[in-house]
């Protein structure tokens, strides 16, 4: 790690000149009252070091029209009073009229935000996420996007002026403006070769938000939790501004251009110190699983596309590329009717397979209906003359298996599940997300949109949740966000019909079936799988294994595989 002490992440000292008039100020001002009004002018007394425009490499420049929060601490106010920037470039001269009498303290900050969300006077609330403020002169809103130059919009610096004295018409102090934020810059490697064109960062266990007390220079946090960059344009060099950490040990979850998904943490904690450059280069690893107490569940379900060249794979195979990817999409959850799959039966991009079965798998004409295992025990990570069997098992080549029922009692007693939909484009694709993210009394329970309990999970009874496109629904909308924090199911239907005239999927978007490895021990046509259902009418039945037929589901029925990792 390369760690740097910039002498640019602070501002050079400066002169402030308090006048009691002053042509040069043109700014208007907020009507703060009960204290004299009096115009100050400040101005740099050395080459200028940093500021608005923000650089790692070279003298940042000031522009006309950036904005300091003024606050007097001595004789605080209703409101803010603010200086302003007169001109562009090195000049640096702050002008405007602010509330002081002889004798007053004052603290300086910036930037002046335009929309503010402060719990009382003194105490400014602090975010990485987006601001809206002076820029230029103009109201802008900006985020970060992993450049240097948009850390301009969080380039939190302050001071505060002690004893200022009068001498004639003007009064003198020195200050200094100190950077209340550190900067994380890394590039990415994968096997070896650098990681390109990142599209989006998303750091795990860091500061979000700070509560900074402009009296003392303090800064408070709330807990820790996740920020995601998002990139204006492909990098291969990122860069974040964050709140200083001494306990800084975060994990990213790095996304590209071609949707893959990356990963990577700090195991060893740091100290992350204000006004500090920091620079790594992080080995990344793409493993698509998500840890639930031991069991590491894959985030995507098994497909197939005749297409699809992969090592470590067998011909055609592969994991989605998303969590809520599945072949032939339904864009309405309650059209019963979606349109007819390829007549191409074995040549076709399929996810749905019968159970046990691994030669002729992803095949739903009518011909093959009758190919599944006859076993009636668990097939989990077994291969029967490479006919029957696990088909994850064999199609990953041992990486990854069928899990068993256990396995889904142990995914739904462990997570809270959220019931909702994600919207890609037109498509709406309903799903659960079991998450294990939340608090301990909700894991087990079945959570609305706003993590409310509304029922218990791995139980056979529906709850109204109303349609999803209804204001009043108790659905998710999730983000992708939300859906990497565990292990989202999309409802992608079943093929149980085999009507080679009209080939269809029954009810995608409406229910979902999802098999075990474990086959029914009495009826050797028979295997428990995972199944869930929503209803036209608003009923959602959020999922089960246990329920009084999960265990007599047909082997010649397709179902989604969603493969639990075996190494």
């Amino acid at each position: 790690m390369t760690i740097k002490s910039f002498y640019t992440l602070l501002l050079s000292t400066t002169t402030l000149i308090l006048a009691s008039c002053s042509t040069e100020v043109t700014d208007e001002q907020s009507a703060a009252t009960n204290s004299p009004v009096r115009s100050f002018i400040i101005t740099e007394v050395q080459e200028p070091m940093t500021r608005t425009n923000v650089s790692l490499t070279k003298p940042i420049t000031w522009n006309k029209g950036d904005r300091f929060f003024v606050y007097n601490i001595t004789s605080p106010q209703k409101d803010y009073d603010y200086l302003s920037m007169a001109n562009d470039g090195f000049d640096s001269k702050f002008v405007g009229d602010v509330h002081w009498k002889e004798g007053d303290e004052i603290a300086l900050f910036y930037p002046y935000r335009y929309v503010q969300n402060d719990p009382r006077m003194g105490v400014l609330n602090l975010g990485l996420t987006e601001n809206t403020l002076y820029d230029k002169g103009e109201v802008v809103k900006g985020h970060q996007n992993g450049t240097v130059e948009n850390f301009r919009f969080f380039d939190y610096s302050w001071n505060k002026v002690k004893n200022i004295s009068s001498q004639g018409v003007n009064a003198l102090a020195n200050v200094t403006f100190h950077k209340q934020y550190s900067i994380l810059g890394f590039t990415m490697h994968f096997k070896g070769q650098p990681l390109k064109k990142i599209k989006r960062v998303i750091l795990h266990n860091v500061y979000t938000h700070a509560a900074f007390d402009l009296a003392t220079g303090n800064m408070s946090h709330s807990s820790k939790g996740d920020l995601t960059i998002t990139a204006d344009e492909p990098l291969d060099t990122f860069y974040v501004l964050l709140f200083p950490d001494a306990q800084f040990a975060p994990k990213y979850t790095i996304e590209t251009t071609d949707g893959e998904i990356y990963y990577s943490e700090i195991k060893k904690p740091f100290n992350l110190e204000k006004a500090r450059y920091y620079f790594e280069n992080l080995e990344v690893t793409n493993t698509p699983w998500i840890d639930i107490d031991g069991k590491k569940w894959g985030k995507y379900n098994l497909q197939y596309n005749p297409c699809t060249r992969l090592d470590g794979w067998v011909p055609g195979y592969r994991l989605a590329k998303q969590a809520w990817d599945y072949f032939y999409t339904n864009s309405d959850p309650f059209n019963l009717y979606p349109e007819f799959l390829p007549r191409a039966f074995n040549t076709s991009s399929f996810d749905h397979f019968r159970w046990g079965n691994i030669a002729c798998a992803n095949n739903y004409s009518h011909d093959y209906s009758r190919y599944y295992s006859y076993h009636t025990g668990n097939i989990q990570a077994l291969i029967q003359n490479q006919c029957y069997g696990d088909l994850a098992y064999h199609t990953s080549k041992g990486k990854w298996m069928l899990p068993t029922k256990a396995d889904f009692n142990h995914l739904m007693a462990k997570t809270g599940e959220y019931v909702g939909y994600y919207q890609e484009g037109s498509n709406i694709i309903v799903g659960v997300l079991f998450d294990p993210t939340v608090e301990a009394c909700k894991k087990g329970k079945v959570l609305d949109k706003d993590g409310r309990v509304i029922g218990v999970t791995n139980r056979p009874n529906g709850i109204y949740v109303g349609k999803y496109n209804d204001c009043r629904t108790s659905m998710k909308k999730f983000t992708k966000e939300d859906i990497d924090k565990g292990v989202f199911l999309p409802f992608a239907g079943a093929y149980t019909e085999y009507n080679d005239g009209a080939p269809r999927l029954q009810r995608p978007g409406g229910q979902a079936y999802y098999w075990t490895s474990d086959g029914n021990r009495c009826n050797y046509s028979q295997a428990t799988a995972f199944s869930a259902y929503y209803m036209n009418n608003g009923w959602l039945y959020p999922g089960t294994v246990d329920g009084a037929r999960s265990g007599n589901n047909p082997k010649w029925n397709m179902y989604n595989i969603r493969p639990v990792y075996a190494q």
